[in-house]
């Protein structure tokens, strides 16, 4: 099977070819919307069709410029996204359509689901400006193209740097590493690190040479300077932008559309979680602080932190990510993972031969009662040319299509775990077992969902701070003994990983819990404040050190901009949404502590959970539907407990 998804000639093509298929589109829309007959099933179910094949198409050129980054790709790639983004601003303005969709609203033979879909379509077309003058339409088209080119700007300047920057230090300075650390550092009788996330952690946890490690950090901190402009741009585009919508602030626009009821009640949620947790994280800075200086360091900075947290772990805890790696190998994880899902759900990955976009990729076929449900692609190993981060991709949504025909779904998993060699497996720190599962959680969140309209099934339509609800919930179990232990086996071995083990990794979860926390809620409330108001260059670093001195524990160094890599905001689908990571964790914090009183493997639960929450898709409010569920309100507590804050 071939996914390879673009050769060399057709990503080259590519803008051209896919300029044909817009037009094409085009005009079957124009058509669709002449017909006589505008019921759901003649024209929701066409127009899907439509907006799948381009969504299909277009990911084809947006995967491989996430996993394979080259020239072709960055050249294909600016070449296409401001006619993806013309053509459905087009549409989401089209009063034609909008009609259509208030008439179809009309209908008394809508199912339960179709009503779903033509009402959230209808509150799209008003939040896009549908009811606007043709002069403010023609701004919002301006603003949305401009918009999406200067993310693809910032993401593409953060992807430079990193490529850019590497440092060659003496075997001196790596004492503490750990061998399979160095051996992936070292080029001959050279070891280089680069801010590549895999290489950058090892660098900063282990180099004992304090220098080496601000000149890493100031490295990995400052890149893309360039992105300061384009931060000032992009927040006075969006403030224009909810201006013309009718609102007061981006805020308020982006929490429109969200289960959050209001920007206030986003800041509330906030601070009093801050509050909360503010003393614990003091007290787990005074504990680093305190025992940085046993080694002479009085004035303990954000570059030491990884470095002596991982030294105090050892010493406290006696823990050590190095000597949990040989017990967590790659390919066994992934093995691992299915099984534990087959044990909870009765879902069974298969593993199929396909060419892929990369000899490290995998491709796995999902099935149900040996009936096939979807396809699951992992691409788990660091590399250059690929974005940092871990990330899940929808490819192909499961919907039902205007002939009838049945489209099975397909996902992508991305990861940037440590890379395999001809001599050495990938070994993962917990950390990134538990990464692995998150991410898992998204592609089962859209690969088993059991609706089969197009616009809410899988993650389409889902409330955006509600999206990470599956994820966080899967996460979760990647800490439980009793699954720990159905795949971590020594790779050499195969000795299962022993009770002392799995004990640490228990404990070590909320180490220094506090400060991770706040960390979090310091990147929400940034977030939130930045898109309530107009605000240059000057205003954006100066309410981030604000949010520091209130939320956070440690103030980085003056050189540091975070702000120019904060890609989830500026360059991804979080902007005034950021805070959706503790407001979804919430509600899978309740429902962890669900499954565990219901001893994990409780089939009927975990059926019931399948069947009436997770394969819902975007069809329903998570939370409304996981309290009818459960039969239980959701409440901050759990979460609080969840990370030893209670």
């Amino acid at each position: 099977m071939d996914y390879k998804l673009l050769s060399e000639n057709e990503i080259e093509n590519f803008p051209e070819n896919f300029n044909k298929k817009l037009q094409n589109a085009k005009n079957a829309l124009e058509k669709l919307k002449n017909a006589e007959d505008l019921s759901y099933k003649d024209f929701i179910r066409p127009f899907s069709d439509i907006v799948q094949d381009l969504h299909k198409q277009f990911t084809k050129l947006s995967h491989l410029n996430s996993v394979s980054n080259t020239p072709k790709t960055q050249e294909a790639y600016k070449k296409t996204l401001p006619m993806v983004t013309e053509f459905f601003t087009d549409i989401s303005l089209d009063e034609n359509i909008y009609n259509i969709y208030k008439k179809i609203n009309s209908e008394n033979n809508l199912s339960k689901v179709q009503k779903v879909v033509i009402e959230k379509g209808i509150r799209d077309f008003k939040l896009a400006g549908v009811h606007l003058l043709e002069k403010e339409k023609e701004r919002v088209r301006q603003i949305n193209l401009r918009l999406s080119e200067l993310g693809n700007s910032f993401f593409q300047n953060i992807l430079d740097d990193t490529d850019k920057f590497s440092i060659e230090v003496e075997e001196s300075v790596l004492s503490e590493m750990p061998e399979s650390e160095k051996q992936a550092a070292k080029k001959g009788d050279k070891y280089i690190f680069t801010l590549q996330m895999p290489s950058f952690i090892a660098f900063m946890t282990y180099c004992s040479d304090r220098k080496l490690r601000e000149k890493m950090y100031r490295a990995f901190m400052t890149r893309a300077p360039q992105n300061e402009e384009i931060i000032e741009e992009i927040l006075s585009l969006r403030y224009e932008l909810s201006q013309i919508l009718g609102f007061n602030n981006y805020a308020e626009l982006s929490i429109y559309d969200k289960a959050a009821g209001s920007a206030e009640e986003v800041i509330e949620f906030q601070e009093d979680l801050a509050a909360k947790c503010r003393q614990k994280a003091e007290n787990d800075f005074t504990e680093l602080q305190s025992f940085a200086q046993n080694y002479n360091i009085e004035n303990l900075q954000s570059y030491d932190l990884m470095y002596f947290s991982e030294k105090l772990k050892k010493e406290k805890l006696n823990f050590s990510e190095e000597e949990l790696r040989p017990y967590f190998e790659k390919d066994a994880v992934i093995d691992g993972l299915f099984t534990f899902l087959h044990k909870l759900f009765n879902i069974e990955f298969k593993a199929i031969k396909a060419e892929l976009w990369h000899e490290k990729a995998r491709c796995y076929k999902l099935y149900i009662d040996d009936v096939e449900q979807g396809t699951l692609f992992m691409d788990l190993e660091a590399r250059k040319g690929k974005k940092d981060g871990a990330w899940m991709n929808d490819w192909i949504t499961k919907y039902i299509t205007s002939s009838n025909d049945i489209i099975l779904p397909k996902a992508f998993v991305v990861a940037n775990f440590p890379p395999s060699s001809e001599n050495n497996p990938s070994l993962l720190r917990h950390r990134d077992v538990e990464t692995l599962f998150h991410e898992t959680g998204h592609a089962l969140h859209h690969l088993l969902s059991n609706v089969k309209e197009f616009f809410v099934s899988g993650v389409n339509g889902i409330e955006w701070d509600l999206v990470e609800f599956p994820s966080q919930l899967l996460e979760n179990f990647a800490f439980e003994p009793g699954i720990l232990k159905m795949f971590a086996r020594h790779y050499k071995t195969g000795e299962v990983i022993p009770d002392e083990l799995i004990d640490k990794i228990v404990k070590n979860k909320n180490f220094h819990s506090g400060m991770g926390f706040v960390k979090q809620l310091k990147f929400g409330l940034f977030d939130m404040y930045i898109h309530m108001r107009k605000m240059s260059a000057e205003d954006v670093e100066k309410t981030l050190d604000e949010v520091r001195d209130r939320v956070a524990v440690i103030k980085p160094p003056e050189y540091t901009k975070f702000q120019n890599q904060f890609a989830h905001i500026f360059a991804g689908g979080y902007a005034a949404g950021y805070y959706s990571y503790k407001w979804a964790e919430r509600l899978s914090a309740n429902a962890f502590y669900d499954f565990l009183d219901n001893n994990i493997f409780d089939n009927e639960f975990a059926k019931r959970f399948l069947e009436e929450v997770l394969s819902l898709g975007g069809s329903a409010n998570f939370e409304d539907v996981y309290e009818k569920f459960s039969g239980k309100k959701v409440d901050n507590a759990s979460l609080l407990k969840l990370h030893g804050i209670i």
